[in-house]
Formats: C-alpha cells, structure tokens, sequence
C-alpha cells in the first residue's frame, strides 16, 4: 500500500509540471481583478482604454503620439491584471519552457506601418519585449503571434542588456504587450485597436529524477509479483 501511495504522489506532481497556464483576455476592462493598466516609456505620451468596436466585443484602444524631434520613440505597454491569479510566479508554479502568444490588431488612426507590436513581460522593474510585428495600415483585423518563445529571446526595453529569468529562481512576471511608434521629424500619431489577447506558459517537464525513482519504487513491487 505504501509503493501504491508514493507512486501517486509522484504521478500527481509530475502532471502539475506539465500542466500549461494559459491566460486570456477578450473584454479589456480597465477595472476589477482583470483590470489592463498602462505604462508610457519613451518621448511623448500613450493612453489607452476600453473600446465597444472589438472582434467582436470589447477590444483594448492604445493611442500613441510622439515627440517632435527625430529618433523620438513612445512606448505603451499594455499590462495584464491586478491580482496574484494573473500574475505568474515560477517559484511557485514552475519554471518557464517557452510562450506561445496571439493577439488581434486594426489600426484606426496613422499609416505607414501603423503600430509596433511585442510580447511583453514585466518582472521587478524591467519591462521586456520579444517577437515584434507591425499592425500594418489597412485597417483590417489581423492576428499577430509566436510560438516557443524562450528568455533568450527577449530584450529590455530600456535597451540595456538582460533577458528574464524564467527559472524557479525568478521574480514574479506579469504578462501582456508593447506598443510603440517613432518619429522621423515632428509628432506623429497613431490609434489602434487590440483584441483576444491569449498566452500559454509551457512549463518545464519534471525532473529525471522523478521518473527514476518512480522506477525504484515500481521494481520492488514487480519483483513480489
């Protein structure tokens, strides 16, 4: 009965390692637990808020204006949640594979290539950004997106050097996505609208030496047999 008990236990954990969290958002309420807040980098000024034209639905509204001079870059990052349920903490719930991300995009305001758009994390106080796309200026929706998704694909936004930590020795992470426009002389504006946002952390697999020792604890129980 004890070799049935522990082999449970092993079992058990071993599909709490493979289970992905997935986190997805398709209402953009700037209020309550699932609340997106906004964080402006850069020269010039960003907003955003919650628009009723979505695909379908609600969507998420990012507006961007940049400074005057040439080289000026505005940033928004668009920030998922208020609460430890949409937050990810791989102390806790397992070091980070990858991330496999999508999000559909309409630019409403601009041309040219419309809006810079990023996967994004926050982890202490760096934000960081990795598989950029441009929404482009039709005014069509379009959905953007990645898959496997590692740390070493990330940089800062700052632009100084770094990549998160998706190891259990990690800080905790929150999701979401940058937006960001620059200027080649004069301000430039643009708008843009955000929909069905959805990521999924693939999880790391449990260790070897779960699957050995459950092989330890098989042997003996053959062997009465």
């Amino acid at each position: 009965m004890r070799t049935a008990l522990a082999i449970g236990a092993i079992v058990a954990a071993s599909s709490v390692a493979l289970a992905d969290v997935t986190l997805s958002d398709g209402v953009f309420s700037t209020t309550g637990s699932n609340a997106w807040a906004l964080e402006s980098v850069g020269v010039g000024s960003a907003s955003a808020s919650q628009s009723a034209s979505g695909n379908p639905g609600s969507a998420r509204q990012v507006n961007l204006t940049t400074g005057s001079n040439g080289g000026d870059t505005i940033w928004g990052f668009s920030r998922f949640g208020a609460t430890t349920a949409t937050r990810y903490e791989p102390a806790s719930q397992g070091a980070i594979v990858s991330l496999t991300w999508s999000i559909d995009a309409r630019l409403t305001q601009g041309g040219g290539d419309g809006q810079a758009l990023w996967l994004a994390l926050k982890q202490g106080q760096l934000i960081f950004v990795a598989d950029g796309h441009v929404t482009g200026s039709s005014g069509a929706w379009n959905t953007f997106g990645g898959a496997s998704i590692v740390a070493s694909a990330f940089s800062r936004l700052d632009g100084q050097a770094g990549v998160p930590d998706f190891s259990t020795s990690g800080a905790p992470i929150r999701f979401g996505f940058v937006n960001g426009n620059t200027t080649t002389g004069g301000t430039y504006s643009t708008a843009a609208l955000y929909d069905n946002y959805t990521l999924r952390v693939v999880q790391e697999v449990p260790a070897p030496g779960a699957c050995v020792m459950l092989g330890l604890l098989l042997w003996p129980s053959r062997r009465r047999r």
